[in-house]
């Protein structure tokens, strides 16, 4: 239960503030790449737990699939981008 508590809040952040703190370091983009949302997480001093779901939030699918294939322990794209749905 904590896990979830601590999930969603961790999600919330990356959902209201993260974006803020990318338009401030990279300028108003529709889409990041994959080193600055994880610059940003780490300089702004979120939490990386859930990376996986920032990285779903702000950088293309294409990214993404590239990410995946790296790691193929990555949940999918559009599971991530549900789960993130159904939390707000």
């Amino acid at each position: 239960m904590f896990n979830w508590i601590k999930k969603r809040t961790i999600l919330k952040s990356y959902a209201r503030q993260l974006p803020l703190f990318l338009k401030k370091s990279y300028g108003k983009h529709k889409r990041y790449l994959e080193e600055e949302i994880r610059a940003s997480i780490q300089q702004a001093g979120f939490d990386n737990s859930f990376i996986e779901y920032a990285h779903a939030m702000f950088i293309s699918r294409t990214e993404f699939g590239g990410l995946k294939h790296k790691n193929k322990d990555l949940e999918d794209y559009d599971t991530l981008r549900k789960e993130i749905a159904d939390f707000f």
